[in-house]
Formats: C-alpha cells, structure tokens, sequence
C-alpha cells in the first residue's frame, strides 16, 4: 500500500506499502494461513461475509481521486460519515485504522502481530464490520485495524481504511483513471465487449499475479509480478529477483534511495529500464526501483517483483479476479513519459485537513538545496497564484517537469521568503 526514496522518488515514500500496505499482505496472509481453533476461519459460517448491489448487478460511476498513483474513495464504516479509503489490490483484506475502530466501538476478536517489508506491528481483529460505498454493500466482514495516520500527511487527506482483495475479488472493478470514476459489476453477470488488452493473472494468497518481461540492455528478463494498485510507482524490482539477474550492471544509471515503513529503512536503487512487456503491451523507459533488502516481502524470491500505480493510471484497468484477468485500454498518449520528483523536495500535507504543503525533507544536492529551501518551509505561494488552489498531488505533479521554472513563496517561522526552481531531470 505505500513506499520511500532517495528523494529522487519521493513521491513512492507513500506507499509501496514499504509503510504499510506491504506491511499488510505479509500481516494478513499470516493471519489467513494460521486459523487457530475456534477463531473466525472455523466459524465464518455464523454469518457469511458478502458484497451485494442495492439495485440491479452493478455499481456505476462512483467518483475517486488519486494521490501518488493511488486510488482514493470514500466508504462508510457501519454508520459512519464518509471516509477515506485507498483501493489497494496489493493487500489481501480490508484494513481500518485502529483509531477510527476504537471511536465507532467495533467489535474486536483478537490481537495478532505482523511482519511486513520493515519491521513488525500489532493490529486487531474485528468481525462483523459493514462498509458501504456507493450503492455497494460489504457486510459482515472482517478487517484488520492497524495505525493508518501516518498515511494521511503523505496523501494529502485523511485516510481512514484500506479495500482490499477480500472484498475486490468479489466483484469485477473498472477503474477509469481519465475520468476518475469506477464501476463495479456483478461477476457472474458481467460481459466485456471492448477492445482491451486481455491478460491471464494468477491467484495467489488472495493475491493478483501476472507473468511479465523486462528488457534491459542485452537482455530481456521473465518474471511473475505482483499487481498493486497500492504501490505508487511503476515497476519494483525484489532484492532475489535484482541479485540473481545482476539488474545494477544492466541499468546504465542508477540512484540510490530509501525504502522504508514500519520498522525501519532499507537501501535500494531507482534507475530506468528499457521496457517492461505486460501482454501485447510494451511500456517504454520506465523508472523502475530495485530493491536491496533483506528482510519482509522486498526481499521474497516467491515473486520477483510489483506492477504499480504508475502503469495502472495509465489505462482503464478492469480487474476481473473471477475469471483471473486483467483489462488494460489505453486512456492515455503512449508518448507520456514517465518520470519522479526532479526537485529534491519531500512535501507532506499539514494542518487539520493536511492541506497545507510542508517541506518536510530537501534532499542534499538537489535544486531544492541549492535554491536555499529548507525543512519546514511552508509553500504559501507557486508563482501568481497561492498554493491552497492546488492540492499536495498537483503540486507533486509540477515538479516533475523536466526544464520547468517556479517562483515559490515560503513561510519560514516569522519570515516569507522566495526561491527559484529550475528544474532538471534526475533518472
């Protein structure tokens, strides 16, 4: 679900779910292929969980916005008021923040802890939990509660849950990234008649799968690679997966840069590759991270690495688990590049609705650095116009242009200050 970086790829500090969504599917996974008696994987019987339409076979037109790649729409928890959630199909279930379980008084079954890409945490259970979207119903379900508030600075809003594979795989979701829409469709009754790109997946600990090829200098490569709508970048490359291929030597240049979530950091490296073959589909010169860890799923020879966000908000994506395949149709110029922070800053949101856009880190070296920012400048202003008319993303977004000039206007304590960015292209 989200990730870290040299600052070349900040950006990917959201969510490679380094911070918690790998967290996640190691944490549950664990927790699904351990069923102790007596607990709910004996007795769900009691009362089935399911997904059910209000009307009709299907759900159409329910709005979303993005953050890093990643998939933001609002869900009510039993009879909650709306609330953020990320759609991740790189967590096997369905996560709520342990904060919001307590205020809404859950149910809770039991404690558990879990092993992700960084370190450990604890998490509880909760059973019999309702979540609606829409004109959507996930009843009787049972989540996961894990501390989520370190995701809302990194996104921009308050993030209060993760939809995970436990509810997508019960039905088939079309995710318009163009029109920042999803339908969700009944399995049993949906037909597809369009023109996509049809790829087999493979099911794997409530997991989506594909078989992909990566094509460096000299070589192209075959793997099996998670699908993760969670993790905001393009391609990750696992720590087996880069050593066993000798994927540095392969990469003209590469960065180095930090991964990291719970638990702690890790090094890896950001570089471009020359393609990565997914289907009929060839994706040219994305930016690609290779993981050096040594511990949680970064370092998994199970599979060798992560499709991300990046790819994804590129094309309509239809995710039909049912009948185990991916739909991608193109929404976007094939000519769009794909590129990572070029000004070396870290921003996060701030205040009460994260709004505000703090510079948390400035990477050394960078434009940013060389232009006098500072950690714990506040951006006021971008040019003519204030920075509250943009939100965290778009301000993201504008500082990947390579060649690009900014007058920024900072608040630094008592004092407003002015610098000038120009930026450059790192990978």
């Amino acid at each position: 679900m989200f990730s870290n970086h040299r600052t070349v790829l900040r950006n990917s500090r959201l969510l490679s779910f380094g911070v918690l969504l790998l967290l996640l599917s190691s944490f549950v996974q664990g927790y699904a292929q351990r069923p102790k008696k007596g607990t709910f994987a004996e007795n769900r019987s009691q009362r089935a969980p399911q997904v059910r339409f209000q009307t009709g076979d299907r759900a159409l037109g329910i709005p979303f916005v993005t953050s890093s790649n990643l998939i933001l729409l609002q869900a009510r928890v039993n009879d909650s008021s709306p609330l953020w959630f990320i759609l991740d199909t790189g967590a096997d279930s369905t996560v709520i923040d342990v904060q919001l379980a307590k205020l809404l008084r859950l149910k809770s079954y039991r404690k558990m802890i879990g092993t992700g890409a960084a370190g450990t945490a604890e998490g509880v259970i909760y059973k019999s939990v309702n979540l609606r979207f829409s004109n959507v119903e996930a009843l009787n379900r049972t989540v996961v509660a894990l501390p989520l508030d370190s995701l809302s600075p990194h996104l921009g809003v308050k993030i209060s849950g993760v939809i995970g594979n436990d509810i997508i795989k019960e039905t088939v979701v079309e995710v318009d990234y163009a029109s920042q829409i999803i339908n969700l469709y009944d399995p049993k009754a949906y037909r597809y008649s369009g023109t996509g790109t049809v790829i087999p997946i493979t099911i794997d600990e409530n997991l989506p799968f594909v078989r992909t090829r990566a094509a460096f200098e000299g070589q192209t490569i075959e793997g099996k690679f998670e699908l993760d709508s969670g993790s905001t970048g393009a391609v990750l490359f696992n720590t087996p997966f880069v050593q066993k291929h000798k994927l540095l030597t392969a990469v003209p240049e590469t960065n180095q840069t930090r991964m990291g979530g719970v638990g702690g950091t890790e090094l890896a490296y950001v570089g471009r590759i020359k393609r990565i073959l997914l289907g009929s589909i060839t994706i040219e010169n994305p930016v690609a991270r290779f993981s050096q860890g040594e511990r949680g799923d970064n370092a998994s020879d199970r599979y060798d690495g992560r499709i991300g966000g990046e790819i994804f908000r590129r094309f309509k994506s239809i995710f039909d688990y049912f009948r185990k395949r991916i739909i991608l149709e193109n929404n976007a110029p094939v000519t769009e590049s794909y590129e990572v922070d070029m000004s070396g800053l870290e921003l996060v949101g701030d205040g009460d609705d994260y709004s505000i856009v703090l510079v948390d880190d400035v990477e050394a070296g960078s434009v940013a650095a060389k232009a006098g920012i500072q950690g714990g400048d506040i951006i006021t202003a971008i040019g003519d116009r204030p920075a509250s008319a943009f939100t965290l993303d778009q301000v993201r977004q504008m500082f990947m242009k390579d060649g690009r000039e900014y007058l920024l206007t900072l608040r630094r304590g008592q004092n407003i200050v002015q610098a000038k960015l120009k930026l450059k292209r790192l990978i």
